[in-house]
This record gives C-alpha cells, sequence and structure tokens, in this order.
C-alpha cells in the first residue's frame, strides 16, 4: 500500500478543518467504475458532448508540449483529432434529415406564404396541404395560431410535422426581397390583366408561392415584387376560389410538375 510509507503517509491531503482526508479504498473503485462507464458510454453522448470533448483533448494535448516534434505526439495529436471526422458525418447526416420531412420523403423548394392570410381555418388547410405535399415551409403572420384548437382540428396535426415560420405583414416586404436574393421565384396568385393560366406556367424549383388577402388579394405595392401572377381557370358564375383552395390547387400543380425529381 502507498500511503504506508512515511513520504505516503505525507502526501495525504487535508480537508477544511485540517483534518487527514486519505482516499478510501471504496472512493477509489467508485473512480474507476465511473470513469470504465463515460468510456463505454462516451458514443451514445450528443454529438455537441462529443465535440466539446474532442476539441478539448486537441487543446490539452497541443499545450502539453508544444515543441515536442516526437512521431509520439504527432501520431497522439491525430488520433485525438479523429472524432472531427465523425462530426463531419454527423453534419451530413444533420443536412440531409433537414431537406426530408417526417416521411423520409424529400422536402421541395417550395415556399407557401400566406402571411396576408388571417383566418385560422384557411391557414390550418394550407398548413395541411403543404404538409401532404412537402413544401419546405410555410409562412404565417402569427404562430400563436399553431396552437389553437380550430387550427389544430383542421390541420390535422400537420403543424408539427411542417416547418412554420412567422413574417408579419410589416416585415414581408424585405423578407422578399431576401428571397429574390436567394434566387426564389416570386409567385403570386392573382387575377390581373398580365396574369399567366396555372396550366401555361412551369414552375423553377426554387418558388415562393405568395397567396393573397381573402377578399382583396395581393396588395398593388407588393405586385412589384412578384416575378409573375397566376390565375386559375374558371368555368362558372362564382368570381373567386377559396384563398386555400386556391393554394391547394397550386401546390399540387407545382407538385405535379416536380415529381420526377422527389
Amino acid at each position: 500500500d502507498p500511503v504506508c510509507p512515511p513520504e505516503g503517509m505525507l502526501r495525504i491531503p487535508v480537508d477544511v478543518g485540517d483534518e487527514a482526508d486519505p482516499v478510501h479504498m471504496v472512493s477509489a473503485i467508485k473512480k474507476c467504475l465511473e470513469e470504465v462507464y463515460e468510456e463505454a458510454h462516451e458514443a451514445d453522448a450528443p454529438q455537441w458532448k462529443q465535440v466539446k470533448k474532442a476539441l478539448k483533448d486537441i487543446d490539452e494535448v497541443a499545450d502539453e508540449d508544444e515543441d515536442d516534434d516526437s512521431d509520439e505526439a504527432l501520431i497522439g495529436f491525430q488520433r485525438k483529432i479523429v472524432p472531427l471526422d465523425s462530426l463531419n458525418l454527423s453534419l451530413e447526416e444533420s443536412h440531409e434529415q433537414s431537406i426530408r420531412n417526417a416521411a423520409g420523403r424529400k422536402r421541395q423548394e417550395l415556399i407557401v406564404c400566406a402571411t396576408f392570410v388571417d383566418k385560422i381555418p384557411n391557414l390550418g388547410g394550407l398548413a395541411r396541404t403543404a404538409e401532404i405535399f412537402a413544401a419546405n415551409r410555410l409562412v404565417i403572420p402569427d404562430k400563436r395560431v399553431v396552437k389553437m384548437d380550430n387550427f389544430k382540428s383542421i390541420s390535422v396535426s400537420a403543424g408539427d410535422w411542417i416547418e412554420i415560420e412567422e413574417v408579419k405583414e410589416t416585415d414581408l416586404w424585405k423578407w422578399l426581397k431576401e428571397k429574390k436574393d436567394e434566387h426564389y421565384t416570386i409567385v403570386g396568385l392573382e387575377q390581373t390583366s398580365s396574369s399567366t393560366c396555372l396550366s401555361r406556367h412551369k414552375f423553377s424549383s426554387k418558388t415562393v408561392l405568395l397567396l393573397g388577402k381573402e377578399k382583396e388579394g395581393i396588395p398593388v405595392e407588393y405586385l412589384q415584387l412578384v416575378d409573375t401572377c397566376l390565375e386559375i381557370p374558371q368555368l362558372g358564375i362564382i368570381r373567386s376560389l377559396n384563398v386555400h383552395v386556391t393554394g391547394a390547387i397550386s401546390i399540387w400543380e407545382y407538385t405535379k410538375q416536380h415529381l420526377d425529381n422527389n
């Protein structure tokens, strides 16, 4: 026992009361078991924790001897940075998951913008349709509606499976400009003198589908940001479709054109 010799006894630490505080066998065994457990379950730790530990190990190796050029030191350092390769793979997996929906299908590059829509039944219906056809996300004016019972009953939990972004009308102009800078095509669903029939339009992959207000449609000042306006051909007497129905038909038309990519 290393504690028995005089030098061993002199190395015994003291506690705050200046009393001898030797390391008990039970404590040593407990510490050993904890270290073995942590080593055995290291792979089960969250990715951020593994990365943090790997970076800490790298710093410790680098600080041990900055002037040591031996092969052993180099091999040790290389061994410590191996987990970073795992990090790269993890990031790739995370990115792959981010571009797929809960069903494992690749998300489309379609963003449905419903900032001008304020009726909860329409927002719930749009969330359901957008999720079914794997839209990238749904943009709404207020995310608090997602927690409302009437939204949940109509969306049938779609709000849990599709990304929902909040963009208020006061911020919409800036948001649309940002999307144009990201090479998105802004497509407005609006009846104008220059509108194109939906069935004749070829959707680009990166599309923002801008829906108008329930009665007034898309405000005139926003039409100058729109790359093209589409309208759905109608054969009856009623002048216009419900905004949710209009959005659903357009989402399906986009999806139909890009089915081969999905």
